[in-house]
């Protein structure tokens, strides 16, 4: 089961980040392998913000969806990910935002992601921390954009 921990610091606002991950919508814009995203609930409450979306990842014809639950701790500014359905067996994604000084923050990263197809997670082991990588890139790139919109 591949599992990984960063932690990055990012020379942007800690709010350009935060949007960021929680834009579900945008991930097919910018996100290798992610072909489609969208936001299908959001319970906006006062300390917490609560998001089921859809996500399809693939390349060519190997394409699925899953449907994953996103809780924002507003307080700790704390985002969890997991797994509702789809072919994810298990997917634990924790992103912890820290703010450094008002044009940087510091975010930690950890993920723990299992398939349910055994022969697919084997191969996903094997190519985990190049894509995982790739991914990382992605998101910088995508907040050095929006960052320049403002």
């Amino acid at each position: 089961m591949p599992q990984k921990k960063i932690v990055k610091k990012f020379n942007y606002p800690i709010e350009i980040i935060e949007d960021l991950i929680l834009s579900i919508d945008d991930y097919k814009d910018f996100l290798p392998w992610c072909t489609y995203s969208k936001i299908k609930s959001k319970n906006d409450k006062s300390n917490t913000l609560e998001i089921v979306a859809d996500l399809e990842i693939g390349y060519s014809f190997a394409k699925d969806i899953y449907t994953s639950e996103v809780k924002f701790d507003k307080k700790t500014r704390t985002i969890t990910v997991n797994a509702l359905q789809g072919p994810l067996k298990k997917l634990e994604n924790i992103w912890v935002l820290k703010k450094i000084n008002e044009k940087e923050c510091e975010i930690t990263f950890s993920i723990n992601l299992e398939l349910k197809n055994f022969l697919l997670n084997k191969m996903l082991s094997s190519m985990f921390d190049i894509g995982f990588d790739k991914i990382l890139k992605s998101f910088e790139k995508r907040a050095k954009y929006l960052s320049s919109l403002n």
